[in-house]
């Protein structure tokens, strides 16, 4: 699993930093999360896969969140693909899109299915669930939580012992099934462990809350907004600190944070917010445009 920060910048792009945007490459399916001004332009130079992306998921409706959505759309378009695409988002997120494609004149060569999400709906892949939460922004705002499907894993020394280690029982036994081998009786829990999924969280714009702490729990990676240093946060209402996210990430007990959403006022000294940020959280970095995070696969001790 690949996570990438593919825009960084909050509000203001700069001349480094496009607006909202995360992507996550999981076994080949492309999900974006927002989609700011200049998402396509990082995504074509870093050879992201445009036309792999499956998935949109928009936070909220701020246009900095959203704004490079309509020229995804089209460039998908031009480039003939012919699968749908599916966007999801807080409640209006519907309304908001259908007036977004009745701007200009514009043809589609494929399928666009929109829906609103609550905090509860889960939206089910190829082996993994997506989650929105609510966060504190002053409007309706989501939060995500990729969850990567638990797997089943067989022990290669206990399938030695047993003389199962070429058998195709072992299929069944990862399916939770109890099988009859060489006159015995061998029940899953004897060969086979579970290996628990990994799990990205992505906050979108919020203040500091706990709603967002409670689906952070235990997470592989949480990319977290840290618009400004401490000292200025409370001129920016709806929005964290970088030592905010610091303190959001070690009560969530997640195992990296990465901070993005960055005020252009830090457009060159985004160090002081990782600085602030390692005050209360050690395995902290700074996201920037395009720039890859890997997950690797729990063991089945994780």
């Amino acid at each position: 699993m690949k996570v990438y920060t593919v825009g960084t910048s909050s509000a203001v792009p700069t001349r480094e930093r496009g607006l909202a945007a995360h992507l996550i490459d999981f076994k080949g399916e492309r999900i974006l999360f927002d989609c700011g001004e200049g998402t396509q332009r990082t995504l074509m130079k870093e050879k992201l896969g445009i036309m792999k992306i499956s998935r949109i998921f928009i936070s909220h409706w701020h246009a900095d969140h959203f704004s490079g959505l309509l020229g995804l759309i089209q460039t998908m378009e031009l480039e003939g693909r012919e699968k749908p695409l599916y966007i999801y988002g807080p409640p209006r997120t519907e309304e908001f899109t259908d007036r977004m494609l009745d701007t200009g004149y514009f043809n589609r060569s494929y399928d666009i299915f929109v829906e609103d999400l609550v905090e509860g709906d889960e939206i089910v892949g190829e082996g993994y669930q997506v989650k929105p939460f609510e966060v504190d922004h002053g409007i309706n705002a989501f939060g995500y939580s990729f969850e990567e499907e638990n797997s089943r894993k067989a022990n290669k020394e206990k399938m030695k012992e047993l003389g199962l280690e070429d058998s195709p029982k072992i299929g069944r036994l990862k399916q939770g099934e109890t099988i009859d081998w060489n006159g015995k009786t061998i029940r899953p829990e004897e060969v086979v462990e579970e290996v628990r999924g990994r799990k990205i969280v992505y906050s979108g714009d919020t203040a500091r809350s706990e709603n967002l702490i409670s689906y952070a729990e235990d997470a592989d990676l949480l990319i977290h907004e840290a618009t400004c240093l401490h000292e200025m946060i409370t001129d920016r209402k709806g929005h964290t600190s970088a030592l905010q996210a610091a303190e959001i990430a070690s009560k969530a007990s997640v195992e990296k944070l990465v901070l993005t959403h960055f005020s252009r006022r830090y457009r060159n000294q985004v160090d002081s917010l990782v600085k602030e940020a390692s005050q209360k959280f050690e395995n902290v970095e700074a996201g920037a445009d395009g720039k890859k995070f890997e997950v690797k696969p729990h063991r089945p001790e994780d």
